[in-house]
């Protein structure tokens, strides 16, 4: 079965060798009338015949064309992946990886597969549109699994790093229950809504943080360049100096000197920050730290129900068991903690408890949020109070996200105004003390 991972399949012929030996596929791909450029570059660990290891880079269209490239010259692949970062400063930003277009790609796939063509053609007509290499053999290849007899489902797990979790559960849930287009659309709705909720934020902090980078600079500009020439006006002049100039100078000269030693701090920091963000105790610490936070830890929080209520809502409404819901939507979240009450609760429904009782028990999870589930289990619309739920969470979100900038903007200009304001009074006591002393 064409898989990755799996035996890929076979090819009927050994490619041709040039005169030197290489496989074809080695040299320029011009001569088949493709640039280079135009194919992914994946990067492969094999083993020859002879069983000597070798790593190394080869273009290809799609993982298992890659796959049976290796194979037809003798060698038995380990580990085959698409290289990221060919030709770009941001390997990160392929254009399946950005999310954004994600919910763009699954509508199409949603209408397409909803008036009925079938899913091969429909993932070959979007990789077709796709402009980005990586992105294109990513939807090649899962059309190719598809192909060979793999459901959609299983073809976009074995891209964990395009597709998350929820997605693949969302569509083997349309396939069992032979509603794969209308699985598609309700993932869709829920993709293009979180879209919305990071514009949304994006949209409401780009102020702030250009204001808190404008103010940042002046003070970097006025210690570096303007400070130290006055510094050296006041040294010729043998005068005693006030306190605030005094200070002032202090911080000029330690900021001079000592430059060096604040990057070498800063990026220690850096890699300490994310050396223990990259453990489970590091991650629950900082989450658990979060929630805890004046204003921004009760935004958090309730942005954490919002993704819940409207994960579960979606994942309900395909007919996703509720337990197995329940373990999906806790890495979605977004914090340890949370995921680790969902996951508690997720036991507590395998074990019989309604989901309401099962929710109840954790402080986290508010009454609100409980009744308003209980309402659904009793009603039979779960997903739909849901939604509605997190549609309400959604608001009160942005509610407080503006009221919290609303504060944040003047804070960020009293803030500047206040350091320019003592680099001003600095500079000018001691010439107001030397023009009294020439009185």
């Amino acid at each position: 079965m064409p898989w990755p991972g799996g035996c890929g399949r076979s090819w009927r012929r050994a490619p041709r060798r040039s005169a030197k030996g290489s496989p074809p596929w080695r040299r320029s791909s011009a001569s088949r009338g493709r640039s280079r450029s135009a194919l992914p570059t994946f990067r492969y660990t094999v083993v020859t015949r002879e069983g000597v290891e070798r790593k190394g880079v080869l273009d290809a269209d799609t993982l298992l064309s890659a796959r049976g490239k290796l194979r037809a010259d003798g060698m038995y692949p380990l580990s085959l992946s698409v290289e990221t970062g060919k030709g770009r400063i941001f390997p990160s930003l392929s254009l399946l990886g950005r999310q954004e277009v994600l919910p763009l790609l699954t509508r199409q796939l949603a209408t397409l597969v909803g008036a009925g063509v079938p899913v091969v053609s429909a993932l070959t007509s979007l990789s077709a549109q796709v402009d980005d290499p990586e992105s294109r053999a990513v939807l090649a290849d899962v059309a190719e699994a598809v192909r060979g007899g793999a459901s959609l489902a299983r073809a976009v797990e074995s891209h964990p790093e395009r597709f998350p979790e929820l997605y693949a559960s969302m569509v083997r849930a349309g396939e069992e229950s032979g509603t794969l287009g209308l699985s598609l659309s309700r993932l869709a709705d829920h993709l293009e809504e979180q879209s919305r909720t990071r514009n949304r934020v994006r949209s409401a902090l780009t102020y702030p943080v250009l204001m808190a980078s404008v103010a940042a600079l002046v003070v970097i500009f006025l210690m570096s360049f303007v400070v130290p020439r006055i510094v050296g006006v006041f040294a010729h002049l043998g005068q005693a100096l006030p306190l605030p100039t005094r200070g002032l100078i202090a911080v000029s000269n330690f900021l001079a000197g000592w430059w060096w030693a604040l990057l070498l701090l800063a990026a220690g920091a850096l890699l300490w920050g994310r050396r223990t963000l990259a453990t489970p105790k590091g991650r629950r610490s900082r989450d658990a730290f979060a929630l805890r936070l004046p204003i921004v830890g009760r935004i958090l929080h309730l942005s954490a129900l919002s993704r819940f209520a409207r994960t579960l809502a979606t994942m309900a409404g395909a007919g996703i068991p509720i337990d197995r819901a329940l373990r999906i939507v806790a890495p979605v979240v977004g914090n340890v903690v949370m995921a680790e009450r969902l996951t508690a609760a997720a036991d507590r429904v395998v074990e019989g408890a309604s989901l309401s009782e099962a929710l109840k028990a954790h402080a986290e999870i508010p009454p609100t949020l409980v009744q308003m589930v209980a309402a659904g289990e009793e009603s039979g619309k779960l997903d739909f109070l849901l939604e509605k739920l997190a549609d309400a969470l959604d608001g009160e979100i942005e509610a407080r996200l503006s009221r919290a900038l609303s504060l944040l903007e003047p804070l960020i200009i009293l803030a500047m105004a206040a350091v320019v304001a003592y680099i001003v009074i600095s500079v000018l006591l001691p010439l107001l003390n030397i023009s009294t002393l020439v009185r």
